[in-house]
């Protein structure tokens, strides 16, 4: 088996400007798993001319679609606080899999507080009523007036739809136009109106990391020029424990990818800690007790890293690091390209100093090693 004096100076060599003092802390093995400060987060997304706007608008030919299929739906704020007793609902242009099955209203008079695209459980919610209803096939077309039992004014309301005709046969979740009504039997004007304030939300949640198979955190740490994608984009990172034991951080190099300049990081955050790691891969990365240690902007270069003869590495990034630590967790807070749809490099090293019980068999030379900056 290749030692690990082996595997460093073979990492080094791998990587462009080494400073002279500085150890390479980060060797193939070494536990290392994906991460995403921003956690769990809802499932809720739509084409940008088909979002929940469109449900407000009185118009047939307009839809609101909602990819998160089953559990997705609405919060509106109507213009003054009010008592819904009934709704409509208009189906949309097509699939009739799609239209809504089971529904779910939920008043509330806190200050919405939940974004679009969120699970919408950042309010205090009071399920008012839940049921299922049956859509014509008919596109297009206006279904039957359903009645709510509510003694209640709220200022707002949430209606969720956990259930389609056929989720299975769909993608998404989709109605032209909904209204809800004072009365019991859908009577009168509608209280929505195209300028009510109206989100997309969706209760069902999934971990905001994500990688492909074949491109994980492990190939950070390989020595090739095989990447890491998140799909977890800004604020996503990894962990890793150097198997060295504690070390202390005083620089990194990365690797750029082989593609998308837009989703290169352009900045960091360092942490360090001494906790045993107990977050999982693809978790938020919190489990443990964490300090930030240091961060900045990086400028990596938009050539491209495209094989062994051509590997393309940013600058030497200095860190201002005092302590060691026996794990490190590296967030990557914002891309070249807020709009990419992940966030890649291909390799990272880390510099410094080895475990402490190292620097005993240095002797003087420790302390010059030990102070010196980059």
């Amino acid at each position: 088996m290749m030692n690990r004096s082996i595997i460093q100076v073979f990492l080094a060599a791998a990587f462009l400007v080494v400073p002279s003092f500085a150890g390479v802390l980060l060797s193939p093995g070494d536990f290392i798993i994906a991460i995403d400060a921003d956690g769990m987060v809802s499932d809720s997304s739509y084409p940008g001319a088909e979002g929940p706007i469109n449900a407000l608008d009185g118009d047939a030919n307009t839809k609101y679609l909602n990819f998160g299929r089953e559990n997705t739906g609405f919060i509106v704020v109507p213009d003054s606080a009010a008592q819904v007793q009934s709704f409509t609902i208009t189906t949309a242009n097509d699939w009739p899999a799609r239209d809504p099955l089971g529904w779910e209203l939920y008043g509330t008079n806190d200050a919405i507080a939940s974004g679009d695209n969120s699970t919408g459980t950042a309010e205090s919610w009071t399920l008012i009523g839940s049921g299922t209803v049956t859509l014509p096939d008919a596109r297009f077309t206006t279904g039957p007036v359903v009645t709510v039992t509510n003694s209640t004014l709220y200022t707002s309301y949430k209606m969720l739809y956990p259930t389609l005709k056929d989720a299975a046969a769909t993608n998404s979740m989709q109605i032209a136009d909904v209204s809800f009504f004072e009365s019991v039997d859908g009577s009168g004007s509608s209280i929505l109106s195209v300028s009510n304030t109206i989100l997309a939300i969706d209760t069902d949640v999934h971990a905001d990391s994500r990688y492909p198979e074949g491109e994980s955190p492990a190939n950070l740490i390989d020595g090739t020029v095989n990447k890491y994608l998140n799909f977890g984009k800004e604020n996503s990172g990894f962990i890793v424990t150097p198997s060295g034991g504690m070390t202390l951080v005083e620089a990194f190099q990365i690797m750029v990818a082989n593609d998308a300049v837009g989703r290169d990081p352009a900045s960091w955050e360092l942490y360090g800690t001494n906790d045993a790691i107990a977050s999982g891969d693809n978790s938020d990365g919190l489990a443990e007790t964490w300090t930030l240690i240091d961060s900045g902007t990086l400028s990596l270069p938009d050539d491209r890293t495209t094989g062994p003869d051509h590997m393309v590495f940013g600058d030497m990034v200095s860190v201002d690091n005092d302590t060691f630590y026996t794990s490190y967790k590296m967030l990557f807070p914002t891309l070249k390209d807020a709009g990419a749809n992940s966030m890649q490099i291909a390799d990272i090293q880390f510099y410094g100093i080895p475990e402490p019980t190292t620097l005993g068999l240095l002797g003087l030379g420790a302390v010059a090693l030990r102070r010196r900056r980059f």
